[in-house]
């Protein structure tokens, strides 16, 4: 029998994440981010499992028999290797948080050979776009839940931004005519610049910067710290159906523009948009500079996003 909770499988789930989620594997701290990825996972899943006919009272209920239907209805679904991997991996942790360490076995055991298997070259297109969403609308969706969300999701889809960088850009500061210096919130403290090359790119900076409190002020509510700021971020994605678990993240919006910027660059579609690869150069250039854009310093990164 399973440790019962009073209501039902969401109240058991709730009170397992409020006592080992704020930990990694490894026993630090783990990031808003990270917590928020496995919750999205986790209850995902185990609403999955009800839609499919197993109806757990308790999450503590949780069985090899259920990551087996799991893994399978995710590949089903046509699931990414990536997406595969992580789901697999959080539910490995979640087991051991219920006293079932090595419950959850490696993803060969429960999907087609090479379903799960990872790999830096992209084989399929994982833009917004690529998954059949219209990006215009669900843009728009978001900001009517959240107009500053909103803002911060379409810096993403319009300048390749990471959400954290969206969150804590300076418009009034970044903004440098041509160009977006980013200097705030960029993985591993790297700046880079991105262009400001079309009206759209200057007419979303300049609504950026009826957001900022002051000159020196981010996109984000002045009044929230940034911890609070993630986390409404995330809460607002979530209610606009865009959460990993659902095959769709902010992060395909980085993919969506580097596959758009090559093709703007070369001429041509790129190799994982089934196009046929320019002059070795041409593509290497496209390549470096795309790379560049997106913070990244080798060209080798953009086999991750382009193919």
């Amino acid at each position: 029998m399973g440790k019962q909770t009073a209501g039902g499988w969401k109240a058991s789930l709730a009170a397992v994440l409020k006592a080992h989620n704020s930990a990694k594997v490894d026993g630090s701290v783990a990031s808003h981010a990270t917590r928020d990825k496995r919750a999205d996972v986790l209850y995902a899943g185990f609403k999955l499992l009800r839609e499919l006919g197993y109806k757990l009272d308790t999450v503590h209920s949780f069985r090899g028999k259920h990551i087996e239907v799991l893994a399978k209805a995710w590949e089903a679904r046509g699931l990414s290797a990536s997406t595969l991997q992580n789901n697999l991996s959080t539910f490995r942790v979640f087991a051991g948080w219920i006293g079932k360490e090595g419950m959850v076995e490696r993803a060969e055991k429960y999907v087609s050979p090479g379903a799960a298997s990872r790999s830096t070259i992209a084989t399929e297109d994982k833009s917004w776009t690529a998954a059949g969403v219209d990006v215009r609308e669900k843009l728009a969706e978001v900001a009517e839940k959240d107009a500053r969300v909103g803002l911060q999701v379409a810096l993403q889809a319009i300048f390749g931004l990471r959400s954290r960088e969206a969150m804590q850009l300076r418009p009034h500061v970044a903004d440098k005519g041509s160009y977006l210096a980013l200097t705030v919130g960029t993985k591993g403290g790297r700046d880079r610049v991105v262009p400001i090359d079309a009206p759209e790119k200057r007419e979303l900076i300049d609504r950026a910067k009826t957001f900022a409190a002051s000159k020196l002020a981010s996109t984000s509510d002045p009044n929230k710290t940034l911890v609070q700021v993630k986390n409404h971020y995330y809460h607002v994605l979530r209610s606009c159906g865009i959460t990993r678990a659902e095959g769709l993240t902010s992060h395909g919006l980085r993919h969506g523009y580097a596959n758009d910027r090559y093709q703007q660059i070369t001429g041509q579609r790129s190799p994982v948009r089934g196009g046929q690869p320019p002059h070795q150069d041409t593509d290497q250039a496209a390549r470096l500079e795309i790379a560049e854009e997106l913070g990244h310093s080798r060209g080798s990164v953009t086999t991750h996003y382009l193919g």
